[in-house]
């Protein structure tokens, strides 16, 4: 294996890792997603909370911002506020899927 293949492999090994860190850390996520539902029942309040969706959101969206450093271009803060945008929206959404199936 020649010194590049070498680096991108080392590169590659970091990605898995994040990725199972990120796996970990979603199904923890689940977890209290299920305590919550199990206190809104007690509580009697609903499953769906848009406000408390929209504040998850807009936090993964500052998140993008504050990891911006300054040393991207607009553009590219842009687009990673747009994908953790989408991460979030999608994580609620499957989140809500199993609380309201369950």
């Amino acid at each position: 294996m020649s010194s590049e293949e070498s680096k991108l492999e080392e590169i590659r090994e970091r990605i898995d890792e994040i990725d199972d860190a990120i796996a970990d850390l979603l199904s923890k996520r689940r977890q209290y997603a299920k305590e919550a539902k199990e206190e809104k029942l007690r509580l009697r309040k609903p499953i769906k909370d848009r406000k408390r969706e929209k504040e998850v959101v807009e936090k993964w969206c500052e998140r993008a911002h504050r990891s911006g450093n300054g040393e991207r271009v607009k553009h590219e803060l842009s687009e990673e506020m747009e994908m953790m945008k989408k991460l979030a929206e999608l994580i609620i959404e499957y989140t809500l899927k199993n609380e309201l199936e369950e």
